[in-house]
């Protein structure tokens, strides 16, 4: 009995070590104390000799799904999956008007400062004869092209959330697209 509480103490006391902060002991020293790389310098631990490595093949970033694609590599046209509110429409204007009017204007005539003022090349405005019938193209063909870019307009993926592009496809084919009524 007296072996047992001996051997209980010592453990109790060995693992109470160097305060409230304190790791405690450590045998394997590897993980405790191991080297850090600072980025882009050299680390003879890669065969490549660099800190930063490329992700493995067909890692995918945590949050994103990876876009439906054909077996040629062309995206797929999806239906919106989100429910438009009165939130998503507010926010879809709001995100088109910081994101998308410098070229194509507040009203998708493409009249945005970009062109009229830096020379950029004119993007094809919203009213325009391919547009007409906004029915034809479903909210996931403006969500693609979005997505992946068209023409000289590059992709916006990095500067929209997922959700958002939906958001902002759904705004411009419902609200920039359709052809006005006259009373």
């Amino acid at each position: 009995m007296k072996k047992v509480v001996l051997g209980s103490l010592i453990v109790v006391l060995s693992s109470c070590s160097g305060g409230k902060n304190s790791t405690g002991f450590s045998i394997i020293n590897d993980m405790m104390y191991s080297e850090a790389y600072e980025a882009q310098t050299v680390n003879n631990v890669f065969d490549n000799g660099q800190t930063n490595q490329l992700a493995p093949k067909g890692t995918v970033a945590r949050g994103f799904k990876p876009h439906p694609m054909d077996d040629e590599g062309n995206p797929i046209v999806l239906k919106n999956p989100h429910v438009m509110t009165d939130y998503a429409w507010e926010r879809g204007k709001m995100l088109f008007e910081a994101t998308c009017s410098a070229c194509h204007g507040t009203k998708g005539k493409a009249d945005g400062l970009v062109v009229l003022e830096g020379g950029f090349p004119k993007p094809p405005s919203f009213s325009a004869r391919k547009w007409k019938k906004a029915k034809k193209y479903p909210s996931g063909y403006v969500y693609n092209v979005i997505t992946f870019g068209y023409g000289n307009m590059a992709s916006h993926a990095q500067q929209l959330y997922p959700k958002d592009r939906w958001y902002v496809s759904e705004f411009v084919r419902e609200k920039l697209m359709k052809k006005k009524k006259r009373k």
